[in-house]
């Protein structure tokens, strides 16, 4: 059963994605868990007695399942005007996209609202779908739920490790998952810093993207791909830089001009 909706049917998501995201949930999936999904995300959040009314399931096979998606991340519950409501996680979404329990479309906009990804569209949701399978595993799943840590750990997974994934994923798809992250980490994690804190000036290109403190003649590399260390989410002086590929690319005319 799945809740009627003004949505067209689309089919974003696909089932080569479906099945990597099976993978990653690894929950045990049926059609109580599908049609409870299904009603939560379109309705929630909402009391486990209402779920019981507007679904064929009786409330304590209701209560019994919720119990086991709650223990695997796929509920939140939470007190709302006094009652014991529950909500979907992000986890849950992804497993209603990887079951396909509503619309590709209907799911992709509510991730895009709970992750504040609300100006990428559809296509750009499922590019990073299509990287989540390896970054994320079953002992750090959480990550899914805090969008700076995930877009981090992508970004820092993608370049130290990109020989393994171009195996499974196309390049034309990695580079537009890495732009996609570069551009949230300069518009929500750098942007969102302290103004202590933030870079003086941001500088990058395909290879690299480091931010430059004028006080300390430091840099923060967010990422860097010039040389075999990978580089990631470190500080460097310029005076540690000797042999460094990347103070080298940042020329001496640069560096002046920032200082």
């Amino acid at each position: 059963m799945k809740p009627s909706n003004d949505f067209s049917t689309m089919v974003l998501v696909p089932e080569s994605l479906r099945v990597e995201l099976r993978r990653l949930v690894n929950v045990e999936y049926d059609n109580v868990v599908n049609d409870m999904l299904a009603y939560i995300i379109t309705r929630g959040p909402v009391t486990l007695y209402r779920v019981s009314r507007e679904t064929p399931y009786s409330i304590s096979s209701i209560y019994k399942k919720a119990r086991y998606m709650v223990k695997n991340n796929l509920l939140s519950p939470r007190e709302l005007n006094g009652k014991h409501m529950y909500e979907t996680t992000v986890k849950g979404l992804i497993t209603c996209l990887a079951y396909k329990c509503l619309d590709d479309e209907v799911v992709l906009s509510k991730l895009r609202v709970r992750w504040n990804l609300r100006n990428y569209d559809m296509h750009g949701l499922v590019s990073i779908l299509t990287v989540l399978s390896y970054i994320a595993r079953n002992e750090n799943l959480g990550v899914l739920e805090n969008i700076d840590a995930l877009m981090i750990t992508a970004l820092s997974t993608l370049i130290n490790n990109p020989t393994m994934i171009s195996k499974f994923i196309d390049e034309r798809t990695i580079t537009n998952v890495k732009n996609s992250l570069i551009h949230y980490l300069i518009n929500n994690v750098i942007n969102g810093m302290p103004n202590n804190k933030k870079p003086d000036i941001i500088l990058g290109n395909n290879s690299f993207l480091v931010g430059y403190h004028k006080n300390t003649r430091s840099f923060y590399v967010y990422m860097c791909t010039l040389c075999e260390k990978n580089c990631v989410l470190t500080f460097i002086t310029c005076n540690d830089g000797h042999g460094c590929p990347l103070i080298t690319e940042l020329s001496k005319d640069v560096l002046n001009a920032v200082k």
